[in-house]
């Protein structure tokens, strides 16, 4: 009686191992078809998951860098500061004037040095989102868009808030509005396939000395530019899109309230524009690394200078000075009537344009 026992219960071992043995092969088969996983990449990485959040439904699906346009152009100067001398002393560590209308450097002082750029970051920002986004359309601010530091500059954006691509560029260049900035990227194309765009386009402008991390110019280690390459950047935005000039030549704005979004009362933080009759805009910037900066523009006659300094205690003094000077090498006067420069709200405390 007893065989017959151990006859059953060796059958039963059996098919009990082969029930067994038919599931891990299910389970191998069925991990082996899954996409690798980037949750650690996320977890680690902000600007991944910036990437990640929803985009406004009017957005086309996020294909990644392939989806954005890039400007494609030579973007380069020729150097004739040579033939001009007699520059102002400018104490700043990086600087360059250049002649828009030539295409070429008047003066120029450690130019190709890769510096932290604060917010004049934003005119590449700029130069992609305009590249990309029309500016009528209606973006929707997301809590992903909201992360900003206590310490940053914010338009004052909300979540639910609707705004046009148009009004988040004032806000960004105008108050230097991080939200502005972060909107712009998270809530439309997504912020890694944003800042690709940003970092492929200063290749396609032929520009190799920068690179960037963030769209608002926060001090990163991997986020430098030089002046050369901000005055490129500059100039090729401010000949592209009309829509830019008048955005950065505006000292004051409001857009009133409506059922869209709260009013937001603007007010540009560039000085140079209240201070210097025929500036033109463009961006100042400032952080802890970066120091003062400026990126600016100014026209006379027709004639169009954009000069541009990082970590520049006396600013507004060294952009002035740099821009009277570049006139005169032009044939233009030397000497302008300087208006009494209406007030205009501090940024406040501690916070970084």
């Amino acid at each position: 009686m007893g065989a017959p026992v151990v006859l059953r219960l060796s059958k039963r071992q059996r098919q009990a191992a082969a029930a067994v043995f038919g599931i891990v092969v299910v389970l191998v088969v069925v991990l082996a078809n899954q996409p690798p996983s980037n949750a650690g990449a996320r977890a680690v990485s902000p600007i991944a998951a910036h990437a990640a959040a929803a985009s406004h439904a009017a957005v086309p699906p996020r294909t990644g860098l392939a989806s954005l346009k890039l400007v494609h152009a030579h973007a380069g100067f020729s150097d004739d500061s040579a033939n001009h001398r007699g520059a102002p002393k400018v104490d700043a560590a990086g600087g360059i004037l250049v002649d828009v209308d030539t295409g070429s450097i008047l003066w120029a002082h450690d130019a190709h040095t890769a510096r932290p750029p604060a917010s004049t970051t934003k005119v590449l920002s700029t130069l992609v989102a305009l590249e990309n986004l029309d500016p009528d359309r209606v973006v929707t601010v997301t809590p992903d868009a909201l992360n900003q530091a206590g310490d940053e500059t914010v338009m004052g954006l909300h979540a639910g808030d609707h705004l046009t691509v148009r009004e988040l560029l004032q806000g960004m260049l105008m108050v230097s509005g991080n939200d502005a900035a972060d909107a712009l990227a998270v809530d439309t194309v997504g912020m890694d396939a944003f800042v690709n765009a940003m970092n492929q386009q200063l290749g396609a402008l032929g520009l190799h000395d920068s690179h960037f991390v963030t769209p608002v110019g926060l001090d990163d280690p991997a986020q430098k530019a030089s002046a050369y390459d901000l005055a490129a950047i500059t100039a090729v935005a401010v000949s592209r899109f009309p829509v830019f000039r008048q955005i950065v030549a505006t000292t004051d704005v409001v857009l009133p309230a409506s059922p869209q979004h709260p009013e937001f009362d603007l007010h540009n933080l560039n000085r140079l524009l209240r201070i210097y009759p025929v500036a033109s805009g463009v961006k100042p910037g400032w952080t802890g690394d970066a120091g003062a900066c400026l990126v600016a523009m100014a026209e006379r006659d027709g004639h169009r200078l954009i000069a541009v300094v990082l970590n520049a205690p006396q600013l507004y003094t060294d952009t002035r000075a740099l821009l009277d000077w570049g006139f005169t090498q032009l044939g233009l006067p030397s000497t302008l009537p300087t208006p009494t420069p209406s007030p205009a709200p501090a940024p406040p405390a501690k916070k970084r344009p």
